[in-house]
């Protein structure tokens, strides 16, 4: 990690400044983070990100081993940490009703909705003979012979189109064809 940090500075001065800070700070930053997240990969995130912010504040610091040095380091990692755990719980939060809602029963309305409404659309796409047999048996649930003597077809045409008509589908649904008709 230091490594990285390095790469953020662009004198050697910069850098031999943050190489003494780290091997002397280091640790309290990770302890200061681990102490408000109490889970050490959230931590180390929180100490990366401290160290960041650490380098860009650079200027403010003025002797490595000081009183004023190690209280600006930690205020830095508390903040930091804090800001983490704010932004983590604000997700969860989010998580968590994004999950109640997905079970409420409003969702389940608005998904069946628009489930309908992609089965019409692919109703319409179908050539109109047999758009009109699979709502009749499907939606309607009307039988073969009901169909037929509504249609004035014969009971074998009902079967032949109720065939090709979820053939058609099937292999359209599958190529993903969505065009309107």
């Amino acid at each position: 990690m230091l490594g990285m940090l390095l790469m953020m500075v662009d004198t050697p001065e910069e850098k031999r400044l943050v190489e003494q800070l780290y091997e002397k700070y280091n640790k309290l930053v990770y302890a200061v983070a681990y102490n408000i997240l109490r889970n050490p990969e959230d931590a180390e995130d929180a100490a990366v990100m401290s160290w960041e912010k650490i380098i860009k504040n650079l200027e403010k610091i003025n002797k490595v081993d000081c009183k004023e040095t190690k209280s600006f380091i930690v205020i830095i990692s508390e903040r930091t940490a804090i800001d983490f755990y704010r932004a983590n719980k604000r997700r969860s939060d989010m998580e968590k009703k994004s999950e109640q809602w997905e079970q409420s029963p409003y969702f389940a309305t608005l998904d069946r909705q628009m489930e309908e409404r992609e089965t019409l659309l692919w109703l319409k796409t179908l050539p109109k003979n047999y758009g009109e047999v699979l709502i009749l048996y499907y939606v309607n649930e009307m039988s073969t012979k009901e169909i037929a003597n509504y249609l004035g077809i014969k009971e074998v045409s009902v079967h032949s189109r109720l065939k090709r008509a979820r053939d058609y589908l099937k292999e359209n649904v599958r190529k993903g064809d969505t065009r309107d008709g």
